[in-house]
């Protein structure tokens, strides 16, 4: 049986004495699965994320991330765990626009002192790039902006890749396109999905299904339960 990736136990999250965003959220993830949040707008999927990367601190609760509790790691120790464990891949791809595709690719080496064209090469034609790796994002696709920030996300071979609605931009096919890219990494690389979306369709494509609704988490039929 895979180890857990992911412990998430009775996490809150409150804004200016609002009902919790999250409340007592609890749930465990494998390595190596894929996991869809469904949600509604506005429902906590992102603030969730944004914990589950020491993005956000909970306002009570525990985050452990392969071994690391994140709630006990100060802003240095949290920054270097999502450099060398966590990919993000958010709907509005966050590229930079003064940076060439093949420069955005490989930022994450450049932040982690690495040096690896090879790497850069590689993922380019993993994700069918290479015809545009010294063009500007301006100048491109949004499935092709997409594709970039997936592979940019994936370049230090994160454990864990956390995907804020990352099809919400994008039309069916190359919605198509970005998923099947996700399932390619945890085929090839074991990388765990936590994928955020509103999009029911997409969890054909994941091992878990879950939904958050009024600050709670629930299993879907046919889903392992949380622990």
């Amino acid at each position: 049986m895979p180890g857990r990736m992911i412990e998430v136990h009775d996490l809150v999250k409150v804004y200016d004495g609002r009902p919790p965003v999250l409340n007592r959220v609890s749930f465990s993830v494998a390595m190596g699965e894929f996991v869809t949040i469904f949600g509604r707008s506005g429902c906590g999927k992102t603030t969730l994320l944004n914990m589950l990367g020491g993005l956000d601190r909970p306002a009570s609760g525990s985050i452990t991330i392969d071994g690391s509790e994140l709630t006990s790691l100060n802003e240095d120790q949290l920054a270097e765990l999502r450099l060398r464990k966590i990919g993000f891949v958010f709907q509005d791809f966050n590229l930079i626009m003064d940076l060439t595709v093949r420069d955005n690719i490989a930022l994450p080496l450049r932040f982690s002192g690495r040096k690896d064209k090879d790497r850069v090469d590689e993922m380019l034609r993993e994700f069918d790039l290479r015809h545009i790796a010294s063009v500007t994002p301006n100048r491109i696709s949004g499935g092709e902006a997409q594709r970039t920030a997936v592979a940019r996300a994936l370049m230090n071979e994160p454990k864990v890749i956390l995907a804020d609605e990352p099809t919400g931009n994008l039309d069916n096919e190359n919605t198509e396109k970005v998923i099947e890219m996700f399932v390619r990494a945890r085929e090839r690389f074991g990388t765990t999905i936590v994928l955020a979306t509103h999009d029911l369709s997409l969890g054909r494509y994941s091992t878990s299904k879950m939904s958050l609704d009024e600050g709670k988490l629930s299993v879907e039929v046919g889903s392992d339960p949380p622990v």
